[in-house]
């Protein structure tokens, strides 16, 4: 059993046939109750055309455009600043990286191998507490914004 069209495509329908699907067609032609919809959609759609349009005794743009956020420009100081100091840091990163790359590999050959670990560990370490930090902190303004504008 095929199932009823949805409500927009019975619009779609009864304003223009010859847009809407071959299946949607079919279906509503041969189906009473999609066709009395059909005939419902006309006709108010028919009535809507007939009502006068509305218009406002005031300037509804002059009200409404001062209230609207401005947009922002394209480049602003803090974006070419934000953009400056990436270009920075991945120059003194790459300069660095490009530069001593053949000796790369023996830069750590002389550090015990449990030295390695203490340093891995604590950038681990201190990852985690900044992850969890920056959780706690999504939380507690997520929950701010729950209380302060309830649902």
């Amino acid at each position: 059993m095929h199932s009823h069209p949805k409500e927009k495509e019975i619009q779609e329908y009864a304003v223009d046939r010859e847009s809407c699907p071959s299946q949607v067609a079919e279906h509503i032609e041969s189906c009473i109750a999609c066709q009395e919809d059909v005939k419902s959609y006309r006709l108010l759609f028919a009535e809507l055309k007939q009502q006068p349009s509305v218009s406002f005794d005031f300037d509804l743009a002059a009200l409404v455009m001062p209230g609207l956020p401005k947009p922002e420009p394209v480049m602003t100081t803090e974006r070419f600043i934000f953009g400056f100091l990436v270009v920075f840091v991945c120059l003194c990163l790459a300069i660095p990286l490009y530069i001593f790359w053949p000796n790369i590999l023996y830069m750590f050959s002389g550090i015990p191998v449990y030295f390695i670990y203490v340093i891995v560990g604590s950038a681990v370490s201190i990852l985690l507490i900044q992850i969890f930090t920056l959780f706690k902190k999504y939380q507690n303004q997520l929950r701010i914004l729950n209380i302060s504008y309830p649902a």
